[in-house]
């Protein structure tokens, strides 16, 4: 029989009422980010644009020879006056004396030919990457705006970026609802707290692979939970092969939870005795579905990449290194990059917007250390304290109690062995190249749901029980607070003011 969680069909609807609500609002929110960041102000976004161009424009994929952006793309940091912005926040954007932009009217002047045309010979980064997003992208490139100028084209390839993006608050609300069964304010704090997330809000309001790609990373994250819960059977080994293979052919570092899934349907052939045979046929399913499409990437890209998953940006020529630094010890490489985890990753994890040269006051960044030093303090404390009354698997799977210790080990590996793996290859990347890679903190947005699941929890141990619900309100309404104060104390002001 299957297991679900005693939660009352009114409250169900009421959650699932106020989770579209809440989905509403980050639409809306999310739009409002789109419009106000000025043209390919994203990280890499011109570059994002540029494959999705080529394939709706061309009708196919990239190829080798193809590497060169559009003239149009080339042009446009001219006409829009955006090129000088980069990196350089004290820059802002030009201004008219009318409604239309300084040099906006020459957009619409360009010769469609320019929207294919590589006459200004400008290296494009991305146009050998995974094409999964971009095949989609393409669809509404095609088929919406198609005979508008480049800004309307942009415009409406954000609004599908965000559109595609916001599922992950559902997603963190299956999580959520997963996890804490009897507990109705958690299943609503952790959605709300991703929906207002700033550095989140900033990677699905602009066109990015990331966005729907933290989405299939959150949703791969839940169904693992599923199995722990629920056992491995056919439909898991669908719903996961299906999604691990979307994901790596939109972006490969997805690759780092495919020890955690193995592991997780490992557990449960280990524990599903009577049934081994069933759970080994349903992972024989999912390696199938995960290794057709990922051999035929596999191939394509070491034919135009030389590498079996992406593109190296050194061999490609986007990274030129004057001073290479080929013998970086592992213990000194491990202090750098660990530091680096807790300074730049912690403070772009959070919020440092445009080009990561838009960064909130530093006091912002002390606040929230302080706030992960007292949730961290908080896990070690309860779990010291309440070890003899940790959750039953049995309770959690009648939906009696929360999660037990074995699936919050689980999430904490979903954070940790993205970090180690990342540190292993940049540590390689600087042996091979004499450069690293470039981390950012965006890069774990994936994991977004468990680091808030553990902040939120983690701070309501160290809280008193009597303050626990004003807790969880006074979270809401600050990452709220703190995503409106980012808009328009600090994204608005960069660019326009």
């Amino acid at each position: 029989m299957k297991n679900e969680p005693l939660i009352s069909s009114h409250q169900s609807r009421r959650e699932w009422w106020l989770i579209l609500l809440l989905l509403a609002i980050m639409l809306v929110k999310g739009a409002m980010w789109s419009l106000a960041l000025p043209l390919w102000q994203g990280p890499d976004e011109d570059d994002h644009y540029a494959v999705i161009q080529f394939i709706g424009e061309n009708g196919r994929l990239p190829d080798v020879g193809d590497e060169i952006l559009p003239d149009e793309l080339t042009l446009s940091r001219e006409l829009a006056d955006v090129g000088r912005l980069d990196y350089q926040p004290e820059q802002r954007q030009g201004w008219s004396d009318n409604p239309v932009g300084l040099r906006e009217a020459e957009f619409a002047q360009l010769p469609a030919s320019v929207r294919t045309s590589t006459e200004l010979d400008t290296m494009g980064k991305l146009m050998h990457a995974t094409p999964l997003y971009y095949l989609i992208a393409s669809v509404p490139y095609r088929f919406i705006a198609y005979g508008e100028d480049l800004l309307v084209r942009m415009q409406v390839q954000r609004l599908f970026a965000l559109l595609v993006s916001c599922p992950i608050v559902i997603v963190a609300y299956l999580i959520s609802r997963l996890l804490f069964p009897t507990k109705a304010a958690m299943r609503l704090t952790i959605p709300t707290l991703v929906a207002f997330h700033p550095q989140l809000t900033q990677m699905t309001a602009v066109i990015s692979v990331d966005g729907c790609f933290f989405v299939l990373y959150s949703l791969l994250i839940y169904l693992c939970l599923r199995v722990l819960r629920d056992g491995f059977a056919w439909p898991s080994a669908i719903a996961i092969g299906v999604t691990f293979a979307a994901g790596m052919l939109m972006k490969p570092t997805l690759s780092g939870l495919a020890p955690l899934v193995a592991l997780v349907v490992f557990y449960d052939w280990w524990r599903g005795q009577g049934r081994r045979w069933r759970v080994f046929g349903s992972a024989l399913l999912m390696n199938v579905l995960i290794i057709l499409p990922l051999a035929w990437w596999m191939q394509r890209s070491w034919r135009i990449n030389q590498d079996l998953f992406y593109f190296n940006p050194v061999l490609k020529g986007h990274r030129i290194i004057q001073n290479p630094f080929y013998d970086y010890a592992p213990l000194p490489h491990m202090i750098d990059y660990y530091q680096s985890v807790w300074g730049g990753l912690f403070t772009t994890w959070w919020a440092h917007f445009g080009w990561l040269d838009t960064p909130v006051a530093p006091w912002f960044y002390h606040f929230l250390r302080i706030l992960t030093f007292l949730a961290m303090a908080g896990l070690a404390w309860k779990l010291w304290r309440d070890w003899e009354k940790r959750p039953l698997f049995s309770d959690w799977q009648q939906g009696k109690n929360m999660a037990p210790v074995i699936v919050w080990a689980f999430l904490t590996l979903t954070i940790i062995t993205p970090v180690l793996l990342i540190q292993l290859y940049d540590l390689t990347f600087w042996w091979d190249y004499g450069n690293g890679r470039g981390l950012q903190g965006r890069y774990w947005l994936g994991t977004i749901v468990p680091m808030l699941t553990f902040l939120t929890l983690g701070l309501l141990y160290v809280t008193p029980k009597r303050w626990q619900m004003p807790l969880h309100a006074w979270l809401r309404i600050s990452m709220f607070l703190f995503n409106v104060v980012a808009l328009l104390a600090y994204v608005v002001p960069r660019y326009y003011l």
